[in-house]
């Protein structure tokens, strides 16, 4: 059974705007909550307001759950992430919803999965090897355990891609259906 998850509200959009929600469904409802924080909730409400795709699809998504919300002492130290998110830059204006779900994967021992670069990054060094996924990750391990085909894992990626979207800057620009397959 798959590691509680934490998702960055890319990897959430990649999934809404490509209409293949489905995959995330079926790899993580079962799993406990929180699958999001309320920064990412905020950011996709925002997102909505704006008529960004797929943010207003996402808000009614059920299985998602309730976003977790941080105190006041979480708050502290989450602000401390964003400047780190943010090279030292202050007052920092982004990466609002990756440093709240990082802060919360390390409090919670939960994964984290984003499609952010620099988040990934970060967030790698903070968590460790295997604590951070990205959609490909998603996808590979969805063809490992048999919930989809390389070819279906191929089809979302390129799903994915085709709105515009993009996976992480490690993978290749084209890619084929055993790349999934590992």
């Amino acid at each position: 059974m798959p590691a509680p998850v934490l998702y960055d509200a890319v990897t959430l959009l990649h999934f809404a705007v490509s209409g293949h929600f489905d995959a995330l469904k079926e790899r993580h409802a079962a799993m406990p909550e929180p699958r999001w924080t309320e920064a990412v909730r905020t950011e996709i409400e925002n997102g909505a307001r704006h008529g960004h795709p797929g943010c207003g699809e996402l808000l009614h998504v059920q299985w998602l759950g309730e976003p977790v919300v941080p105190t006041a002492s979480d708050r502290a130290c989450i602000v401390h992430l964003l400047v780190a998110l943010n090279d030292g830059a202050g007052p920092p204006v982004a990466h609002a919803g990756e440093a709240e779900t990082i802060y919360f994967a390390e409090k919670l021992d939960t994964l984290f999965v984003t499609d952010d670069n620099a988040a990934y990054d970060f967030a790698r060094r903070r968590l460790g090897d295997g604590r951070v996924k990205d959609t490909v990750d998603l996808l590979r391990e969805a063809v490992a355990i048999g919930e989809l085909t390389p070819a279906r894992a191929l089809a979302i990626a390129d799903s994915i891609r085709s709105c515009e979207r993009h996976l992480r800057r490690v993978h290749p620009s084209q890619l084929s259906a055993a790349y999934f397959d590992w």
